[in-house]
């Protein structure tokens, strides 16, 4: 089971995350492939953490979020709603 922990980071937040970008800017297109463009631009810009056990992702969403790893993740979320909000695919 090998999984990229920061997808699933971004996963976790991403909903709560656009609904408050959706609240400064309503206009916001939410289609399937504007969200897919937020996530593949915030994922390319976040460092990929992989994890081999179930184990190893408990230990590393702790550590993820004692370091801010949160924090960063919504940080570049929103910089990528940013980017998409400008040049959506309308």
């Amino acid at each position: 089971m090998l999984k990229n922990y920061t997808e699933i980071a971004v996963e976790e937040v991403f909903e709560e995350v656009l609904a408050r970008f959706r609240q400064e800017k309503p206009d916001m297109c939410t289609c399937h492939r504007c969200k897919e463009d937020i996530r593949a631009l915030a994922l390319n810009r976040l460092p990929p953490r992989y994890v081999a056990t179930d184990k190893g992702e408990i230990l590393t969403k702790v550590a993820f979020d004692l370091v801010g790893g949160k924090a960063h993740i919504i940080a570049v979320l929103w910089d990528a709603m940013e980017q998409v909000y400008n040049k959506p695919h309308r």
